[in-house]
């Protein structure tokens, strides 16, 4: 049976552990993939993320809202696949 200094180590442990792997996820960096991260548009992006200033807000926006909800990042997850006028036309 395990007593009170094994139950706190433990404890320490598993969170210790949870703070690291936050960590890891939170630093995962975008690389450019060819299209929007936001909206999935894929024109001539170069090296670029986004395809304007309004998508990387918005991406911000919801990367900030995923965070505080403890869901995935978005480096993780696929952006939606939109044409460029169904993505600014809020479909």
């Amino acid at each position: 049976m395990a007593d009170e200094a094994d139950l706190a180590f433990d404890s320490e442990q598993r969170h210790l552990t949870q703070a690291l792997a936050a960590q890891r996820r939170r630093s995962a960096v975008l690389r450019p993939m060819g299209s929007c991260y936001n909206c999935g548009n894929d024109e001539e992006l170069g090296e670029r993320l986004f395809c304007d200033s309004d998508c990387a807000a918005d991406w911000e926006y919801q990367d900030s809202l995923r965070r505080r909800l403890g869901l995935p990042g978005a480096a993780a997850a696929a952006p939606p696949r939109f044409t460029g006028a169904q993505a600014h036309a809020g479909a």
